[in-house]
């Protein structure tokens, strides 16, 4: 029988894919528009490309707002006043961000936050096609697991923040993989 190690086995086993968090208890989303991002990615590397893999959502507890989860970009090179990205809190190494291969593999050259950004007001550039289907946490809620198959690349630069086409004021528990890979 032969060894399958799964659709991102290679690039998991090059040490270079890494899983973004938040805490257990989850996070709201914010409006696609809005300034105040709450999950997201930044490139702040000059020599490789964020190329993302998969994000999953999962209820936590609040009401949900109808709407679709989507992505925002930003392009910034630093955290200042009158750059686009004038606050950015970073995720834990090790907690908050792992590589795939656990205890393994190399430190991410980029930066995540699982809580907490400031950024221009922006517009979404990519809608993942998922919804919740009710508006409480009554009953089953739906997992979104959303695998972007090699269509959403952040080169040097930019950041990318999920939101919804409406504000969420549920928490939902949030993981993103990502893999670096050179640009070389």
């Amino acid at each position: 029988m032969a060894f399958s190690g799964g659709k991102y086995w290679n690039e998991t086993m090059t040490g270079n894919v890494f899983i973004g968090s938040t805490a257990a208890a989850g996070t709201t989303l914010p409006l696609a528009t809005g300034t105040a991002m709450t999950f997201g990615v930044w490139n702040t590397s000059t020599d490789f490309n964020i190329v993302m893999l998969k994000c999953n959502i999962g209820f936590t507890s609040g009401t949900i707002a109808l709407g679709e989860f989507g992505w925002t970009d930003v392009s910034a090179t630093v955290v200042a006043t009158g750059s686009n990205i004038t606050a950015f809190t970073d995720g834990a190494v090790g907690t908050t961000i792992r590589n795939g291969i656990i205890g393994g593999g190399n430190a991410s050259r980029m930066r995540f936050t699982p809580s907490a950004a400031t950024i221009v007001a922006s517009t979404a550039c990519y809608w993942m096609g998922s919804a919740h289907e009710g508006a409480t946490g009554v009953g089953p809620a739906n997992t979104i697991s959303h695998d972007f198959d090699g269509l959403f690349v952040l080169p040097p630069g930019k950041a990318a923040f999920l939101v919804g086409s409406i504000a969420q004021t549920a928490l939902f528990s949030l993981s993103l993989a990502w893999s670096e890979v050179s640009r070389n």
